[in-house]
């Protein structure tokens, strides 16, 4: 009996060690001069402007169903523990963007171009992924760094810490640090696609959304195309990264609760 339970026990940890060893890590965020407190900080300037500009939809039933979708996928996302927010934007194109530090948004476009509940959970965890690896300050960043050799030779060097907090408030009031690049836009899939999993969602429906926005003629979607430059085999890319994601709940890729927000927002469409 005793044998037996020690059996027991080292297969249970073979079969963890298997699991970590198979569990690939998508958390790697880049070189950044800003502290997660300043992303928080940046965010909030530029939410408010937003909320300020932007069409917001007055709909508290379905701000409540998008904010406990994103809050759902934020408790596995790794990282700072930012304060993340959700809005819906009331236009009808498709299109998603998170602010450094936490807000999200979303239009009602985007929320009537999903299938289902995972693809939704796909866009949401994609642009959580933005906000985690703190891909808008590492633009910011880089921009910076490239004036320090004008910054040397000037002499200028005791104005350093002025020059960062002015080029944050341009990222707060501009839209430049919001354009990511493709391999950007790869860390955010992949870190996605492992929060979703995670979340009990199948990461195939974000790389399917994508992929169906890719194929749709006209504009509907030129503003999140340009935002969101495709890295190209997404789907491959998800498939591949399957195996590396780690255990998971089975996978429940809708729910009535999207069926009915779907309906009240985007009718027969």
């Amino acid at each position: 009996m005793v044998r037996l339970r020690i059996s027991a026990v080292s297969a249970l940890l073979l079969w963890l060690l298997a699991v970590r060893a198979a569990q690939t890590s998508y958390y790697k965020p880049g070189w950044n001069l800003f502290s997660a407190q300043q992303d928080v900080g940046f965010g909030r300037q530029a939410e408010a402007a937003a909320l300020r500009q932007l069409p917001m939809l007055g709909a508290p039933q379905a701000q409540s169903y998008v904010a406990g979708l994103g809050d759902k996928l934020a408790h596995h996302m790794p990282g700072p523990p930012f304060p993340y927010r959700f809005h819906i934007v009331s236009q009808k194109s498709v299109n998603a963007f998170a602010l450094p530090g936490g807000p999200v948004f979303v239009n009602v476009g985007a929320i009537c171009f999903a299938r289902n509940e995972a693809q939704l959970a796909g866009v949401l965890a994609h642009e959580e992924s933005h906000v985690s690896l703190r891909h808008s300050t590492a633009m910011a960043s880089k921009q910076y760094a490239a004036q320090i050799p004008l910054t040397i030779l000037g002499g200028l060097l005791g104005n350093a810490a002025g020059g960062l907090a002015q080029l944050g408030a341009k990222f707060a009031v501009g839209s430049v640090f919001l354009k990511y690049s493709r391999d950007m836009e790869s860390q955010a899939d992949a870190l996605g696609a492992q929060v979703m999993n995670a979340a009990g969602y199948d990461p195939r429906q974000m790389a399917q959304f994508f992929e169906a926005l890719e194929a749709q003629p006209g504009g509907n979607a030129i503003q999140f195309l340009s935002d969101h430059p495709n890295p190209g085999n997404r789907l491959t890319a998800v498939e591949t990264e399957i195996p590396t994601l780690g255990p998971h709940p089975p996978y429940q890729n809708d729910s009535e609760a999207f069926r009915r927000i779907h309906a009240a927002l985007c009718g027969g469409h």
